[in-house]
């Protein structure tokens, strides 16, 4: 399981094996951990959150969420290309 110490631990890891990196924590600091509910809808959020805004991935996940209820591996499966794509999903995320 992923806790602060663990996660302190492997930042220390990597800034010992990177200077640039290690440049960084010295000036900022740790990064944050998010910590997040376990399970399927928070892997999809993840997922939509990658390479778009914040908040363009809650709105995509709000619309997913008012069309599949709960959301579940088995209910996603069911969704065409084409709803993912009216929710809010890319081409290439929808091939995921």
């Amino acid at each position: 399981m992923l806790s602060e110490n663990v996660f302190a631990q492997g930042v220390r890891l990597l800034v010992d094996r990177d200077a640039h990196l290690a440049e960084v924590v010295e000036k900022y600091g740790l990064p944050p951990l998010w910590v997040r509910k376990p399970g399927f809808p928070t892997l999809v959020y993840i997922i939509l959150e990658q390479q778009v805004s914040l908040a363009s991935a809650k709105a995509a996940f709000d619309r997913l969420n008012d069309a599949v209820r709960p959301l579940t591996p088995k209910r996603f499966l069911k969704l065409a290309d084409t709803e993912l794509l009216r929710i809010g999903f890319s081409r290439q995320k929808t091939l995921y």
